[in-house]
């Protein structure tokens, strides 16, 4: 299975669907949503795609509550509405067109707009597959224990109170995007759209039409309507800040004073505002409205046992891909996560971990693996009694039990092994017989 493939989801009435043949199917994973099923939100994947609703297909109004439902649950899906002039003039699906997709495609279309308008929504999806939500808040969990995380999310829930603009400085890779989308899901705002933007992947002359549109109301291309129009009534995330023309900048600056939008301003950079500002890459009046509020997320080389454990909550939300059934790390796979220094952030560690689960034939994913070609490979320690039960790293262990406040048969089934061999584990000297060089093997009794 190739994972570099990018995912769609195609929500029809299979019998009258008419654009199965226009669909792209290079470098997609197409799955479709049968409407009359009535399940297609149990059958979204947490993680980033573009979805396409053929409302044409559709039994108008019958099916609307399910397309409803679907675009409501999937906040990291974005959404392309493909309809007609007498579907936009219907009130509830204008509704969900405005505020829940990101563009909408007018039929007739050709092919290749259809696979231009699709290429895009993907590109405005969630950057970080690892954006799962919180029961409790609706808001992705931003996964780690560190002094320097606790202090990220104590800054999301404050912002979220509130609806002045917000700036997130962090390396790339490190989780800005996932930062701002907590943001908007924790705030009253949360209902309304979340579109974003990524300054550097467009050219100067255009990433100003593409936030603030051409005439005020819609830019170049016809169907697209400005981010701002997009995110009325939501938030509107702009990645990149500093790569936005001094000119545009200003043009924010003046959005910004004036609060003549529904919109609230969520920016992120990988430069320090001051810095920015003094080497006049920020605009002074821009500097001055985004630097009150400043949200910094920490390297991941500087996140300690974050590594482990954001590690682990990754293996567990993509092994579904899996052509084997992988069960966890390996030794040499963990001393390698921990030696590594990670440029790429936690970017680099999805991209690792999702190729390792394609390369990997075995129950547990090696160095190799992962692309760390210079770690030795070593083996796990077994139990010397059956032989049954992988036993895994102690850091693992007491992260386990930690997480799960004591509970021992919670942490013995994340950690895939039995109960009673967990609480032999923690009773015994056995940390003591790992740590010794060579200890390959304890004894379970």
């Amino acid at each position: 299975m190739n994972l570099n493939l990018k995912r769609l989801y195609h929500v029809c009435n299979p019998e009258r669907a008419c654009l199965d043949g226009n669909l792209p199917s290079l470098q997609w994973r197409i799955r479709s949503i049968d409407i009359r099923a009535r399940q297609g939100a149990a059958l979204l994947a947490n993680d980033r795609a573009a979805g396409l609703i053929e409302f044409a297909s559709l039994n108008i109004p019958a099916d609307l509550n399910e397309v409803d439902e679907l675009t409501r649950s999937s906040a990291a899906i974005s959404w392309v509405a493909v309809v007609t002039n007498a579907h936009l003039n219907d009130p509830e699906i204008g509704r969900i067109v405005r505020t829940r997709c990101v563009s909408y495609i007018r039929l007739p279309a050709a092919a290749e707009t259809i696979v231009q308008e699709l290429d895009r929504a993907y590109e405005m999806s969630a950057a970080d597959a690892s954006e799962h939500r919180n029961a409790n808040s609706g808001a992705p969990a931003m996964i780690g224990a560190c002094a320097a995380m606790g202090d990220v999310r104590a800054a999301i829930r404050t912002a979220s109170e509130h609806e002045r603009p917000v700036t997130i400085v962090g390396e790339s890779g490190s989780g800005k995007a996932l930062a701002a989308a907590s943001i908007h899901l924790g705030s009253l705002r949360r209902e309304g759209p979340f579109v974003s933007i990524d300054c550097a992947a467009y050219a100067p002359e255009r990433v100003e039409a593409e936030i603030f549109g051409v005439g005020e109301t819609k830019v170049e291309t016809g169907n697209q309507r400005s981010r701002l129009n997009m995110a009325e009534g939501g938030s509107l995330y702009i990645d990149g800040i500093c790569e936005l023309p001094l000119a545009a900048q200003e043009r924010l600056a003046d959005l910004l004073g004036g609060g003549a939008r529904n919109v609230r301003i969520i920016c992120s950079t990988h430069i320090d505002l001051q810095r920015a500002a003094d080497e006049h890459r920020l605009h002074a009046r821009l500097f001055a409205s985004l630097s009150p509020t400043t949200i910094a997320i920490p390297p991941l080389r500087e996140r300690g046992p974050d590594i482990r454990l954001l590690a682990a909550h990754l293996l567990k939300s993509f092994r579904s891909d899996s052509r084997h059934d992988v069960q966890g790390f390996s030794v040499c796979a963990w001393e390698a996560f921990d030696a590594h220094t990670w440029p790429g952030n936690v970017r680099e560690m999805i991209n690792r971990i999702r190729h390792a689960i394609v390369a990997n034939n075995g129950p547990l994913i090696t160095a190799t693996d992962l692309g760390f070609e210079h770690a030795a490979s070593m083996p796990m320690m077994r139990a010397s009694g059956d032989g049954s039960d992988d036993i895994p790293e102690w850091d693992a262990i007491e992260l386990a039990v930690a997480r799960n406040q004591g509970r021992l048969d919670a942490a013995a089934m994340e950690l895939h092994i039995s109960k009673v061999l967990l609480a032999r584990m923690l009773a015994s000297n056995a940390r003591r017989a790992v740590a010794t060089p060579g200890a390959l093997r304890m004894d379970s009794a």
